[in-house]
């Protein structure tokens, strides 16, 4: 579209008065010049090559993107920027002195110690360009749109930031590749400015997350909330889970990686209960907390992992042990609410795959450096770190004989949380104190009453129905002649257990966990084996007495002289009367017909009829001296239209 400028705006370009500029425009020298109320008001632009728009370098400085030009490169252009207004004002005076430009940039060339064809270029440079013509255009170009196009920046980008993680070279290689076969005419750098290029030009949170996924962004960049260690007490807030540790003990025969399931203080750091055992369960969680409020008390909320964590790491890649320990160690987090709100104490669960919500994984580590690496079958956190003698160690006589088991690593865990409890710590809040110090400033302890810990920290089940035999658990029932738990048949129930004595069970209700009964283990007869006569009659007896308690459930007494039937209809008659009784509410509403006020005319014209023929008068048009009640105008009634 065709550029229109005034009068005044085109006298100023071309360095004319408005007046001559009417007299050109007059002269048929600015070709399509118009005029307005009869005189020239507008000239387009094309008409002279003086009246065409340019911009002084000043406009396109201020109008360039400098974000891809490289610091070092500004300044140096931003220098040159600052010699070349020096050269003009130079050259100024000296032309005013009557001297000619070539002369003046000669002088100011030898005294700044520059080649005139050097400042010539510069010169040149910056009236057409601007800032951007004094970039230095060495090292893959001035602009990282002439180091590689945007279009195949775009296209190495789809294929380099994915989780499938391309090599930077195959991205590039298949990039080359694109811009060859299809002819797109991209800029390419070489593969070695490219990988500058990816350096500077993709953040590393950005790559992280696009080519390791959103797990280790959250691990190694994705900010967190820092908590105040001053807003939560001392004794408050308790955060448990479990570790693997990196070390190889005896048990039963057998090299284990023992799992230590922890407490730990939020506020003072110290670790108030532990549990070591061959692999992690909620039983374990409760063995060690149990420890811990047998000796702070119980805190007023806890923390911990949740089954989902533990089912998402099963296919995770690891070990087949490990997977096999980790699913066995699922935790059932209704249940694990449920016992802790007996204590009153609120539960909550950690967000996956987030360490951050878990404060007690700095201590795991802690403990790997400080204390597991001190073990001789120490293994390493993967197998990049695992010592190159390990197999040949576990193998041997003298490590086998040498070695410690469970509970003596069990004791040594415990000796170094004590002096890990003890020792001043320099994190924040603490003060220089030890977790210790800081756990025995608290202003108050909770308590419970006696045995109610013994009887919350025990194995317990998750939900079981209650059939014909009782209770089933681990292919065991329990309570098959019991009549509690058969009036409990078809409902819910939890059972409570000693791990080491499984004999009997305690039975719960699964809602109330109200106690029903102490449910014995049932006795298994073994098939095609002889049952001995006052076994069989103690369990005739028994069933007996459960027939008995169901049928005591029923008085046939009161039904023995009725005579049901007639009771049946009798029934039946009084919930029809009190039908009629309490006739349903219905609104009545009227429908307008065509016929509406037709039908007394009906009526009146039947009843004449009816009488002509009676009396043979059938041709007769009118009679007279009859009274009929058909004929009389009804009396007006209301009618209610709608119940109140």
């Amino acid at each position: 579209m065709t550029e229109y400028l005034d009068i005044a705006t085109a006298a100023k370009r071309l360095g004319n008065t408005e007046r001559h500029i009417r007299r050109m425009c007059a002269a048929g020298k600015l070709p399509g010049a118009v005029k307005s109320g009869g005189r020239w008001s507008s000239i387009p632009a094309t008409s002279h090559p003086k009246l065409i728009r340019t911009n002084s370098p000043e406009e396109i400085t201020a109008e360039l993107d400098l974000a891809g030009i490289s610091k070092t490169k500004k300044e140096q252009a931003f220098k040159r920027v600052g010699l070349v207004k020096k050269c003009e004002q130079f050259c100024c005076q000296w032309v005013r002195a009557g001297k000619t430009r070539s002369e003046a940039i000669a002088c100011f060339c030898k005294t700044e110690k520059i080649s005139r064809s050097r400042m010539y270029h510069c010169l040149t440079a910056y009236k057409k360009e601007g800032l951007l013509g004094l970039v230095d255009s060495r090292g893959g170009g001035r602009k990282l749109a002439d180091i590689i196009s945007p279009d195949a920046w775009e296209f190495f980008k789809s294929m380099y930031l994915d989780q499938r993680q391309l090599t930077l070279k195959q991205c590039y290689d298949m990039t080359s590749i694109e811009n060859q076969l299809r002819k797109r005419g991209w800029t390419m750098p070489p593969l070695r400015t490219m990988y500058r290029y990816v350096e500077k030009q993709i953040p590393l949170f950005v790559s992280v997350l696009h080519r390791e996924g959103m797990q280790a962004y959250e691990a190694r960049c994705a900010p967190y909330i820092v908590r105040d260690p001053d807003s939560v007490a001392p004794g408050a807030v308790w955060i448990g889970d479990h570790h693997q540790c990196n070390c190889w003990v005896r048990h039963h025969g057998k090299w284990i990686r023992p799992w230590l399931t922890a407490w730990e203080d939020m506020r003072s750091r110290a670790i108030t209960g532990y549990h070591i055992c061959p692999s992690p369960n909620q039983m374990t969680i409760l063995l060690a907390a149990k420890r811990g409020i047998e000796k702070y008390g119980p805190p007023d909320s806890v923390k911990i992992d949740n089954g989902r964590d533990y089912d998402s790491e099963m296919w995770t890649g690891t070990t087949k042990a490990r997977r096999k320990a980790i699913k066995k160690g699922q935790i059932d987090e209704l249940m694990v609410a449920g016992l802790y709100a007996m204590m009153d104490v609120t539960v909550s669960f950690a967000i996956p795959y987030h360490p951050q919500s878990k404060p007690i994984e700095r201590f795991f580590d802690t403990f790997d450096c400080q204390f597991v690496k001190t073990m001789p079958t120490y293994c390493g956190k993967d197998t990049a770190r695992k010592p190159d003698y390990l197999n040949d160690l576990l193998g041997s006589d003298r490590a086998m004989r040498e070695a410690k088991d469970l509970v003596e690593f069990e004791q040594l865990v415990g000796a170094y949380i004590e002096r890990y409890n003890s020792t001043a710590h320099g994190g924040a809040g603490m003060n220089g104190q030890s977790p210790m110090q800081v756990l025995q400033s608290r202003e108050s302890r909770r308590v419970l009453a006696d045995g109610v810990l013994e009887l919350l920290a025990r194995g317990w089940s998750g939900e079981l129905t209650v059939g014909k035999n009782g209770v089933k658990y681990r292919s065991m029932w329990y309570g098959q002649y019991d009549m509690d738990l058969l009036a409990h048949q078809g409902r819910k129930v939890r059972i409570a257990y000693d791990p080491d004595d499984l004999s009997r069970v305690h039975v719960y209700d699964a809602n109330t966990m109200k106690l029903i009964v102490i449910a014995e283990q049932a006795q298994l007869i073994g098939y095609g084996d002889k049952v001995s006569e006052e076994l069989l009659r103690d369990a005739m007896k028994r069933k007996a007495r459960a027939v008995k308690a169901a049928n005591a459930f029923r008085d046939t007494r009161r039904t023995a002289n009725m005579d049901l039937p007639t009771l049946a209809l009798e029934a039946l008659e009084a919930g029809k009367v009190a039908s009629r009784m309490k006739p349903p509410a219905t609104n009545i509403r009227p429908v307008r017909t065509p016929f509406d006020g037709e039908t007394r005319e009906h009526k009146k014209q039947e009843a004449l009829k009816a009488v002509r023929r009676a009396a043979g008068l059938e041709s007769q048009t009118t009679v007279l001296g009859i009274d009929l009640s058909v004929l009389i105008p009804p009396k007006r009634q209301s009618v209610k239209l709608f119940n109140d």
